[in-house]
């Protein structure tokens, strides 16, 4: 298992992943009910999603052998989109408005906008507008005084590779940067994410619902967070250094398990 920093080059792996881990994620079906319907638009829609996160966050990806006899060939199974603290900001009307979990894709023409037809748009718009909200109310308000706080905003791994540990190195290597930060770590949990961050030491800060007037159907959504423990030692910094850093957004990754070595900006996890 490789966990290493992600780069232009991983945008259509990760757009595999995002488009084969959607639909176990209700928020997904609820947003995009007719994602079936129309799969190449949404896999355009995911392309552009992907490009968002590679452009405005700090974003790792995990990689694992495509062939069991082979370790050399590997391939991006799972990855995760992080934001990380920005003490110069301070919270307001703006940042609840533009710090959204899922903001519009891109427009450029490497990776245009899908068309109107795809998805659900008034719950895409309500549910954008919750997840700013509360975002802001449950963590960005709270923590900014405390150093601000590592938001993960999205996970996801495979379905053909879940259950390998992918989830659990991804989500480790952002607690660590919180911790070195001596910050908080928070998300929005989805119902497939719930266990897994329970089992890390998240706990649930706050709760919401989004659900249009007249409709049955709903996704209810719980706020986690993790404390920052204690910054790291010494010698993890040198590590940290040595391992490189996100161009401007975020930090280097670093041990996740037992067999650790650093190549470059990778963490290879024997």
């Amino acid at each position: 298992m490789i966990i290493r920093l992600a780069s232009e080059a991983d945008l259509e792996a990760m757009t595999t992943v995002l488009v084969g881990a959607s639909p176990l994620d209700p928020v997904y079906p609820y947003r995009f009910p007719d994602q079936h319907l129309y799969a190449d638009e949404f896999a355009s829609l995911c392309r552009g999603k992907v490009a968002e996160y590679l452009q405005n966050s700090t974003v790792v990806v995990c990689e694992m052998p495509t062939d069991r006899y082979n370790s050399n060939s590997t391939q991006v199974v799972a990855f995760s989109a992080w934001d990380m603290p920005r003490l110069d900001a301070e919270p307001s009307s703006h940042s609840r408005r533009n710090s959204g979990v899922e903001p519009s894709s891109p427009t450029s023409p490497t990776h245009p906008t899908s068309p109107t037809t795809i998805g659900n748009a008034t719950r895409q718009s309500a549910f954008r507008a919750a997840l700013a909200d509360k975002k802001h109310h449950l963590f960005d308000a709270p923590y900014h005084a405390r150093g601000g706080h590592v938001f993960l905003k999205i996970l996801l791994c495979h379905p053909s590779h879940q259950r390998r540990g992918a989830g659990t190195a991804l989500a480790q290597w952002g607690i660590d940067q919180a911790r070195r930060a001596g910050v908080h770590t928070t998300v929005f949990a989805s119902p497939m994410g719930l266990r897994l961050y329970r089992r890390l030491g998240f706990r649930e800060v706050g709760r919401f619902r989004v659900q249009l007037e007249g409709e049955g159907e709903f996704v209810e959504i719980p706020a986690l967070a993790l404390g920052s423990g204690l910054v790291g030692s010494m010698r993890e910094a040198e590590a940290c250094a040595e391992g490189g850093v996100a161009a401007g957004r975020g930090l280097c990754g670093r041990r996740v398990g037992e067999g650790v070595a650093w190549e470059g900006s990778r963490v290879v996890v024997a």
